[in-house]
């Protein structure tokens, strides 16, 4: 009896223990997602008021030399700077589609860079950058500055279709350097390098996330300065990543599986596999760029079906030179 007891004394208890567990902590971090467009709409507001109340040091720019770095800063309308241009008045829009919602990205142009190359969404980029919220923070000395929650000085090379859209759709629209050149204290120096800043909305960012101290739903702010740009095939297979968007909408991991012709294998995206039909034919032996330029156009298409082999899993042949 006493055993049947402590039975079910243990049996109580650990059902109490899982319901705790189970239960709803009020101090959990978890957000609960809201709807994109609704969000969309606050940010838009926050980012056009922010626009329309600061600007940039286009003065100090004015004086620096030509073809060298340029830091990127901004301050607010008031004072003695109350008649400054706003940032509304030289920033340039453009729209980027994600998860069914149209974004406005606003992207300021200090120096196109005059290097020979501009980045596509898939390529890889060396940049420096600084990343802020609009919201700003109290010095020691009682003056307010931005919140910085990532920089670089040195220059880092970022695979843009890993990078927050927004970003990715501001630094496309820059060329690279002229040229890189090593100093005596080991440094670099970038000649005539993109320089600019992009103004995204949250859902061209971590959106519901919380990442790096950023809080959730937060617009975010990117300064930076391209410095070179690489054209990058990431599985080998011959055909440069931006021809691997295959619904055509700057992202080549599209949620919907649009970037992925073999569709038994989701997540497989065509421009990180290296047989994309799933064949069993890798795509550099299908023929898939008989010109060698990374452009998949010319590719073979063996049974004239308008599906080039390297993209139909019905033809399977190995291309031999």
């Amino acid at each position: 009896m006493k055993m049947k007891n402590l039975k079910y004394i243990i049996a109580s208890c650990l059902i109490i223990i899982i319901a705790i567990a189970c239960s709803p902590d009020d101090d959990s971090t978890t957000v609960a997602i809201r709807d994109r467009q609704e969000v969309d709409l606050e940010d838009q507001l926050e980012l056009q008021n922010y626009l329309a109340s600061h600007f940039w040091n286009y003065e100090d720019y004015a004086n620096n030399p030509v073809g060298s770095d340029f830091e990127i800063k901004f301050d607010s309308l008031v004072g003695v700077n109350a008649n400054k241009i706003p940032l509304s008045q030289q920033v340039t829009t453009s729209v980027l589609r994600r998860e069914g919602i149209d974004y406005t990205v606003y992207t300021l142009n200090v120096r196109q860079g005059a290097g020979a190359k501009s980045p596509s969404f898939a390529d890889s980029t060396l940049v420096s950058y600084k990343g802020y919220q609009l919201n700003k923070e109290m010095n020691d000395n009682g003056s307010y500055q931005q919140i910085v929650f990532d920089s670089s000085t040195n220059s880092i090379w970022f695979d843009l279709p890993q990078v927050v859209s927004g970003f990715m759709e501001g630094v496309t629209q820059f060329n690279e350097a002229t040229s890189i050149t090593p100093q005596p204290d080991g440094t670099l120096s970038y000649e005539n390098g993109g320089i600019g800043a992009v103004f995204m909305p949250s859902g061209l960012g971590y959106f519901s996330s919380s990442v790096s101290g950023i809080p959730s739903y937060s617009p975010l702010i990117f300064t930076f300065q391209l410095r070179a740009v690489k054209v990058t095939d990431h599985d080998g297979d011959g055909i440069f990543s931006k021809f691997e968007d295959l619904d055509g909408d700057r992202n080549l991991r599209s949620s919907d599986n649009a970037d992925n012709t073999d569709e038994d294998t989701i997540g497989r995206f065509n421009y990180i596999d290296a047989d994309d039909d799933n064949d069993g034919v890798n795509t550099i032996d299908e023929n898939a760029d008989p010109n060698g330029d990374g452009d998949p156009s010319d590719a073979l298409d063996t049974d004239g079906d308008g599906v080039p082999d390297y993209l139909d899993a019905d033809t399977a042949i190995a291309v031999t030179t």
